[in-house]
């Protein structure tokens, strides 16, 4: 058995771009055939940016 892919990736940025990036990432990640696994957001401080955490998992290919 092959270990699956995994992609991990730290965002920082405001409000608006995280949210438009992880709609990038989510269409990439069903395009290449990867689920998000992983999917952690924290503001930073009392200040408008945010850092979101995020891990995706190659989906394994299942054979009948």
């Amino acid at each position: 058995m092959t270990k699956l892919n995994k992609i991990r990736v730290t965002i920082t940025a405001g409000w608006d771009d995280l949210d438009s990036l992880y709609r990038t990432i989510q269409s990439f990640a069903e395009f290449k055939n990867f689920e998000i696994s992983f999917n952690k957001t924290k503001q930073w401080r009392d200040t408008p940016i945010y850092e979101q955490r995020l891990e995706l998992i190659q989906i394994e290919d299942r054979k009948s």
